[in-house]
């Protein structure tokens, strides 16, 4: 299979769909200064919400790796030394959800996070 599927329609319209482009991404970075444990539990308590609003599957894949997934959307969080970086891939019908969920998880770290 290609990457991308041709439609010709009447009047030689050509619309060009290519498989990866319908997914929209999240990703922050964010700097820490709050001891690592307090960290974790405030990612857990993240995890949670996001888990219980959006039906993801969160579990921690390693001691500084939190990964989470649902139909639609797949994702993770891995802590180092000074600084977290959290991914998000959305597929297409939970892209329109995109702004949403971004401003949810920044207001979250924003509050608990330092």
């Amino acid at each position: 299979m290609s990457s991308s599927t041709y439609y010709r329609f009447p009047a030689t319209v050509i619309l060009e769909y290519s498989w990866g482009a319908a997914m929209a991404s999240i990703q922050i970075k964010q700097a820490f200064t709050m001891p690592y444990d307090e960290l974790k539990e405030g990612l857990d308590q993240l995890a949670g919400k996001l888990g219980r609003q959006y039906q993801l599957d969160c579990n921690w894949d390693s001691e500084d790796c939190l990964c989470f997934k649902r139909s639609g959307a797949d994702g993770q969080i891995n802590i180092g030394d000074q600084e977290f970086e959290l991914t998000v891939k959305l597929g297409m019908l939970m892209s329109a959800f995109k702004g949403t969920i971004e401003q949810e998880i920044q207001g979250f770290i924003d509050e608990y996070i330092y």
